[in-house]
């Protein structure tokens, strides 16, 4: 076996498409660094380029064919290497389960398409931490290996054994994964001294004589000088060192498996976590932008898919392509993660506008279609009401003032059947309005239709629900309100005699004089100060909810918080609008509980994540959990959001990261100069809706996954005129039984045959499932290992399942793991 050790050179030009400038220069990077690549192999002939980012080479086939074709050529010989497998290189927190998979999905089809092969090696070398679920996602992507760079192992994280590992999910998925060896930037003079510096490079794994070694000018593109070429080529045969060779990531990879000892290569089964922390809460407008717009595009797809299958409404898979696409470009991870420009959101704003619109078109679109066809003759005006989830909710639903029209000025609601149904008038969107208020009951993706009839109704919900502006209650829970904090004191369990808070509910300002980024900051713990001042209103109160309104002060700021009850629900459902003023300060929403919890769970892409309790900050997605016990009974509390991203945990107090308001792309943590009127973030109004879910046992017992989605996925009020129709007034296209499998997806293929369904096991544990499509009588037994991601698809003529990989073609396992 051959002892020389080999320098890997990856000929690269890193390209930030929108970071310190705006799309469009980006845009023209990309054609100058590909340009540039392609003219230095010209002239040398051994030299390779590796890039990635799918959306680069689609931009330069639409504006530079010729230059496309060139880069094809170059492909076709093996000199220039697809890497990534992704449109961008995303933020590898933030993003949803299902977003990353159309990452891969549309970037493979794209390479497969135009070059004739697909992205081996996932790369995000600058994404601010990973997801500990990527590694089963990039396997059924068709990747096995992966890039990154942060966090690093000096400052950051250790990576025991060596920076080159199998990198394991908790369903056993694995690819092997390499933390960089210094930057993936290098001038001429940078890689001298980085050529210097390897040899003592202290993070290899015993016995290995592979390295990576990148070099290229890079952020605002560049790539590889001659200089750098020159310097490669005559230190190449230098005697007694190491050899330097122009390469690719794929033939690090093989001859790193073939020459290092397989039993030396160390793995591990945990995300790669922290750098930059500031980056999960930074610029909160493009954090809410992106979730609504995932929800949006995956609501889409189910309503057309249901059209289509229905034959009412051809399937818009162009348009949602585009969509998935607007949304994708602006996952990358100096959009998504705050660190831009601020001229470069006003960009982002627009492109998320466009893609949620669209969505919501087709949305429309598609109920209009299914609800032509529904029989509304029955008394009153009809309210179709429709369920995006694919599991029966029990949900609030609020009926726009048009649902009253011509019958008066009191009225009341029954079902499909004509029993009646609960409702309240609340609060219209404008002075003298009203709407109308009730709890529907609604079958897994489907719709149950809800009549609005004349004359008043005296018959009262079952449970009492008892309001004053300093208290809620219904059967499940008391709640207490702060006539200084205007926030929660207290918080009853009736059913477990429990009371949870051990202080209460508070806005907490906290100093940041940290960067955009937050480099090298770990919790933010300095108080600034708390929202107080209360003043206490009872705004609501009927026989469906009762809410209480707060508003607080802190120095120029404002909040206004809603928290409502249920008569006949144990939601408990927050409404906070903020209007910050402040400059270098973060503002958390914090709740002191009783709970002794060593670990906190957070949901990850497709999956959770468990940490301790150490009050660091840390990223999760639609839902976090503190579970352990209160006066010896096991017990825990979750809370739900439409919008945030970062979350601590530390002796009991759980808090949400609400905002922060550093400078715009401000890389540097000493302070700056506060005269020069630097725009700050998150100034101004903004929204959050919160979900509190105090319960018995653990997250998983809690069902705590779905009563996320539901937050974020609420249900669709649909009027409809009367007319005759062959449609039932309750129907459901796609549904599971197992409480720990989640369904998310419901889709066309990709190749316009198919269905197309994908979900994922929530809780660790597997499971058995039954899937129904009861609007055409099927029914299939489906098993999931614990925490596997699935994707099925099902023969339109012969109704046959198969089991696919996340590109839709046949699996090579039925089950999680190693494939």
């Amino acid at each position: 076996m051959d002892e020389r050790t080999v320098y890997h050179m990856i000929g690269h030009g890193h390209i930030d498409p929108v970071w310190l400038w705006r799309w469009t220069e980006g845009y023209e990077e990309v054609r100058a660094t590909f340009r540039s690549a392609l003219a230095r192999m010209d002239e040398t002939p051994e030299f390779r380029f590796t890039a990635s980012s799918a959306c680069f080479y689609q931009w330069l086939k639409d504006t530079e064919p010729a230059l496309f074709e060139a880069v094809r050529r170059r492909v076709a010989e093996g000199r220039w290497e697809l890497a990534g497998g992704m449109w961008v290189e995303p933020d590898c927190n933030i993003p949803c389960g299902e977003a990353f998979i159309r990452h891969g999905v549309y970037s493979q089809r794209f390479f497969q398409e135009h070059f004739g092969r697909r992205a081996r090696i996932a790369f995000n070398p600058d994404s601010f931490g990973h997801a500990g679920t990527l590694p089963q996602i990039l396997r059924k992507l068709g990747m096995d290996a992966y890039v990154f760079m942060r966090p690093d192992p000096v400052r950051e994280r250790d990576y025991p054994g060596g920076n080159t590992f199998w990198w394991e999910s908790a369903d056993g998925s694995r690819v092997l994964a390499c933390n960089l060896p210094l930057c993936y930037n290098a001038t001429e003079e940078e890689l001298r001294a980085r050529f210097r510096a390897l040899p003592a490079y202290p993070h290899l794994v015993p016995g290995q004589r592979d390295v990576l070694c990148f070099f290229g000018v890079g952020n605002h593109g560049g790539g590889p000088t001659k200089e750098s070429i020159a310097f490669i080529q005559e230190t190449q045969c230098a005697d007694g060192g190491p050899e330097l060779r122009f390469s690719t990531l794929e033939a690090y990879f093989d001859a790193f498996k073939a020459r290092t000892p397989a039993d030396a290569v160390p793995g591990t089964r945990t995300e790669l976590q922290h750098h930059a922390r500031g980056c999960y809460s930074a610029h909160s407008e493009i954090k809410r932008l992106n979730r609504q717009v995932e929800h949006a595009l995956m609501t889409a797809e189910r309503f057309a898919t249901l059209g289509w299958l229905m034959g009412a409404f051809p399937y818009p898979s162009s348009q949602l392509e585009k969509s998935w696409k607007d949304l994708l470009f602006n996952q990358f991870h100096d959009i998504l993660g705050g660190s831009s420009l601020e001229s470069a959101y006003d960009d982002a704003r627009d492109a998320l506008g466009g893609a949620r619109h669209r969505a919501d078109v087709i949305r429309n679109q598609a109920i209009q279609a299914i609800g032509r066809d529904v029989d509304t003759t029955p008394e009153g005006n009809t309210l179709i009401v429709v369920n995006p989830l694919t599991w029966p909710v029990d949900a609030p639903v609020v009926a726009p003032p048009a649902a009253r029209r011509t019958l008066g000025p009191e009225v009341h609601l029954v079902d499909e059947a004509g029993h009646p149904v609960p409702s309240q008038e609340v609060r219209g969107e404008r002075i003298g309005h009203t709407r109308q208020a009730f709890m529907a009951n609604l079958p897994a993706m489907g719709y149950r239709c809800y009549h609005v009839r004349a004359g008043a109704f005296a018959a009262r919900a079952s449970n009492p629900l008892g309001a004053s502006p300093a208290h809620l209650e219904n059967a499940w829970w008391r709640l207490d309100f702060d006539a200084e904090t205007g926030g929660l004191k207290g918080l009853h369990d009736k059913r477990n005699q429990v009371d949870v808070l051990k202080s209460g509910l508070d806005l907490v300002a906290l100093v940041d004089h940290s960067d955009t980024w937050s480099h090298d900051l770990t919790e933010y713990r300095v108080e600034a100060g708390r929202f107080g001042g209360a003043r206490l209103d009872l705004v609501e109160c009927g026989d469906v909810l009762a809410t209480v309104r707060s508003r607080t002060r802190f120095r120029e700021s404002e909040a206004v918080m809603e928290t409502t009850l249920y008569r006949d629900s144990p939601r408990i459902d927050c409404v906070l609008r903020v209007n910050w003023q402040e400059a270098h300060t973060a503002l958390k929403l914090a709740f002191e509980t009783r709970i002794a919890g060593d670990a906190a769970a957070y949901e990850a892409p497709y999956g959770h994540a468990e940490r301790p309790a150490t009050g660091e900050e840390e990223p999760g997605q639609q839902w976090f959990d503190l579970s352990g016990a209160v006066d010896g009974l096991p017990y825990g509390f979750a809370v739900f959001n439409d919008s945030k991203y970062g979350y601590d945990v530390r002796g009991g107090v759980m808090r949400v990261t609400l905002l922060r308001s550093p400078a715009y792309a401000h890389h540097d943590n000493g302070r700056h100069d506060t005269r020069a009127a630097w725009p700050l973030m998150d100034q101004g109004w903004q929204t959050v809706r919160l979900g509190l879910l105090p319960h018995a046992g653990g997250w998983r017992e809690a069902g705590v996954p779905k009563r996320a989605w539901e937050l974020n996925a609420p249900p669709i009020v649909h009027i409809e005129s009367a007319h005759p129709g062959t449609r039932p007034p309750v129907a459901s296209l796609v549904g599971t039984e197992a409480a720990n499998v989640l369904l998310t997806v419901v889709k066309q293929s990709e190749d316009g045959a198919d269905l197309v369904l994908r979900g994922y096991e929530t809780d660790g544990r597997g499971a058995t499932t039954t899937l129904h499509l009861p609007f055409f009588a099927k029914t299939w037994e489906l098993r999931f290992a614990p925490h596997e991601i699935k994707t099925v698809r099902i023969n339109r003529e012969t109704w046959e399942l198969r089991e696919t990989d996340m590109l839709e073609e046949p699996s090579e396992r039925s089950a999680g793991g190693n494939a």
